[in-house]
């Protein structure tokens, strides 16, 4: 059996040689590197085998990120280079994400980064009724970088820090003590099972889309734009007044309500939050005409008074139009609380409810967790 594997190895390693160019090969290689792998891998024969699959399905996902979600690679490589973090890290936002902003799981993780809530606040990200800045793609970035390099201390590999970013600590130790290795071939050997599919697939598919960014053939044969993809930041953070109404911030800038929301999806009203003044981020080729045009002090105060909301806990025979109903509340208001995307509710599944002013004497505010 032992001969057979080695034999499938030289192998796949033999067609693997001939399919890429040696400046490909070196650049593989030096990948592995940055994340701490050793070199052997690239020839791993599991590795070898889930390659060319994730290859043809996974390839949207660059595409797709790359295409759609330009103006996040720049700056998410940016910080990663201040921050010391590997530069092949990006493409772990874009397995969890596809670098979507907006991006909410079933779990409720979101953002680029899929943070859920107890970890964007351990990480320092603001996450009340105002804001949520796991949206925010550049505080989360750093916030993401900052994580990383405390598995990475933690657990002494970049790999390593990869597979506790989708497991948890707790799973990857667990499962280093029982491979008795922190070797990734050993980790993620499917048979021996230490660490489950999900993480054994995470680290695949980020090698595989890392593998692919940097192959120039295939972004050639794809669209020749991809290969300066990553070259252009189209948007910068300005200083904007408190409990201001984005349309009116929208309006000052000659921009769409909507397209402001699209630069900031941290913004969880459509007002900025009350305080000390706050940040959004514009587009590269307003910042001329915000530096001349733009006037705090023209700016009405709006209220900044969030409507109270209360916990449904959902019964048989409940609707959304139902629930809806039954509070003075509206369903599009209802599927944005609560990131609902069909109109399928569970059982005892529990929905945040707002609550207009006049019925709610009886309620207190909760946060959305």
């Amino acid at each position: 059996m032992k001969k057979i594997c080695v034999l499938l190895i030289l192998s796949y390693s033999l067609s693997f040689a001939q399919v890429y160019t040696s400046e490909h090969y070196e650049k593989q290689l030096s990948i592995l590197r940055n994340l701490d792998i050793q070199p052997y891998f690239i020839s791993d024969l599991i590795f070898v085998k889930m390659k060319g699959d994730l290859e043809t399905k996974h390839s949207k996902v660059l595409l797709d990120s790359v295409q759609n979600f330009s103006k996040l690679t720049p700056m998410i490589r940016k910080i990663l280079a201040k921050e010391a973090v590997p530069d092949e890290i990006l493409y772990l936002a874009m397995v969890e994400s596809g670098l979507k902003t907006h991006s909410v799981s079933n779990a409720k993780a979101v953002g680029v980064w899929q943070f859920m809530h107890a970890t964007g606040i351990n990480l320092g990200l603001r996450i009340d009724a105002y804001v949520d800045e796991r949206f925010d793609p550049v505080k989360s970035t750093y916030a993401a970088a900052n994580y990383l390099k405390e598995l990475k201390n933690e657990f002494g590999k970049w790999y390593l820090a990869i597979l506790a970013y989708n497991c948890g600590n707790g799973k990857l130790r667990q499962a280093i003590k029982q491979a008795g290795t922190d070797n990734l071939g050993v980790l993620i050997d499917p048979e021996k099972k230490y660490l489950s599919l999900e993480t054994r697939t995470f680290i695949h598919k980020i090698l595989t889309l890392a593998f692919l960014a940097n192959d120039k053939e295939f972004l050639l044969q794809q669209n020749p734009s991809l290969m300066n993809y990553a070259l252009n930041n189209d948007f910068v953070k300005v200083d904007v007044p408190s409990s201001v109404a984005l349309n009116d911030l929208a309006k000052s800038l000659n921009m769409k309500l909507a397209t402001l929301k699209t630069y900031n999806p941290q913004f969880r009203q459509n007002f900025t939050p009350p305080g000390k003044g706050y940040y959004m981020y514009i587009p590269l080729e307003k910042v001329a005409f915000f530096n001349t045009n733009f006037k705090p002090e023209t700016f009405a105060k709006v209220d900044t008074t969030v409507p109270t909301i209360k916990i449904h806990i959902v019964k048989a025979g409940d609707s959304l139009y139902k629930i809806a109903k039954m509070y003075n509340s509206s369903i599009k208001q209802i599927r944005e609380l609560n990131a609902i995307k069909k109109n399928h509710l569970s059982i005892k599944q529990k929905l945040i409810i707002p609550i207009k002013e006049k019925n709610a004497n009886h309620y207190t505010q909760v946060i959305k967790p």
